[in-house]
C-alpha cells in the first residue's frame, strides 16, 4: 500500500473537551492513525476511519 498523507491542516481548537480513551479498541474497518507530538516527551494519537477520510479528501496517496 502506498504511503498516505493528510491533504490539509488538522486543527484541534483550544477548549476542545478531552475524554478518557478506551482500554481496548477493536476496529471492524481499516483505520488510519496520526501520532501527534506535543513536546519531546508527550505524544497523542488521532484515529479515523480510513475509507471515510479518503472519501472526504482528508488523506490521499503519496505514491
Amino acid at each position: 500500500m502506498a504511503k498516505l498523507v493528510t491533504t490539509r491542516d488538522i486543527v484541534i481548537p483550544a477548549g476542545t473537551e478531552v475524554g478518557p480513551g478506551p482500554h481496548k479498541s477493536e476496529y471492524f474497518t481499516p483505520h488510519g492513525e496520526i501520532i501527534i507530538g506535543f513536546d519531546k516527551d508527550t505524544t497523542g494519537q488521532l484515529r479515523f476511519d480510513l475509507k471515510e477520510a479518503v472519501q472526504l479528501g482528508l488523506v490521499k496517496s503519496d505514491g
